[in-house]
């Protein structure tokens, strides 16, 4: 048995070589594994001041602001591993969107991440944190920031099944000036939610005096409030029927 056995020097050196890459990559894996087992997460630091980043950033607030925001993004992402945005803290987390926002006001980018990426938790006061900072939005640029508050609107509806407080963001949409530039949709959000809410008294008298004013122009605008005051003319007929 023993006259059968290779010694090491008579195994091929391609065998050899594969053997301690195997064994290497073994090892590799292992250190890995073991560090990350010790993993512990680091919390997102809470910002500075945007007058501070301003000072710093010598005339370039736009650029250190998109960096910052490539800081914060990254976030989750700590020594190889994707951390989960429920452990975010999302007060620290809307301090630091609107720093970046007042770093740099003519971006959309921080309302952008509040309503598409970090609103995708399963968490109803991590929504409403962010539901909140895009109001908070809204209110200092409606024309830049109402489309981000139509999604809020949608956050809440559908999320978390909260008609009342949708409809109390879609009434801020409707209720803009005419100088606000915006499609027919945004403004029509509030009747919906009316019509959904069962406030079919209120939808009927909002929809009467948007058509007596006179200032709707657009013919498809027109229709649809025709079509919609129809059919809530007829639910309540029936509703007084029974």
């Amino acid at each position: 048995m023993a006259a059968s056995q290779r010694k090491i020097s008579q195994i091929p050196a391609f065998l050899l070589a594969a053997f301690l890459l195997f064994f290497a990559t073994q090892l590799y894996f292992h250190h890995a594994h073991n560090k990350l087992s010790n993993y512990i997460y680091r919390s997102l630091k809470t910002p500075l001041d945007a007058q501070f980043y301003r000072a710093v950033s010598f005339g370039s607030e736009q650029l250190l602001s998109y960096l910052l925001l490539i800081r914060v993004q990254l976030h989750d992402n700590q020594k190889g591993q994707h951390v989960s945005y429920s452990h975010l803290d999302y007060e620290t987390l809307s301090n630091w969107l609107m720093t970046l926002y007042n770093m740099n006001p003519a971006s959309d980018y921080p309302a952008f991440l509040a309503s598409r990426v970090y609103s995708n938790v399963q968490d109803e006061k991590k929504i409403r944190k962010m539901v909140n900072l895009i109001e908070a939005l809204f209110n200092k640029n409606p024309q830049q920031h109402w489309r981000r508050m139509t999604e809020a609107c949608l956050l809440l509806k559908h999320q978390l099944h909260d008609l009342p407080a949708a409809l109390k963001i879609a009434e801020q949409i409707a209720n803009l000036p005419a100088t606000i530039k915006m499609p027919f949709w945004a403004r029509d959000m509030r009747l919906i939610l009316l019509d959904e809410l069962n406030r079919l008294e209120s939808a009927q008298i909002l929809i009467s005096s948007m058509l007596q004013s006179g200032e709707i122009k657009d013919n498809d605008e027109l229709r649809f409030l025709r079509d919609r005051l129809l059919k809530i003319q007829q639910n309540l007929s029936k509703n007084k029927q029974n």
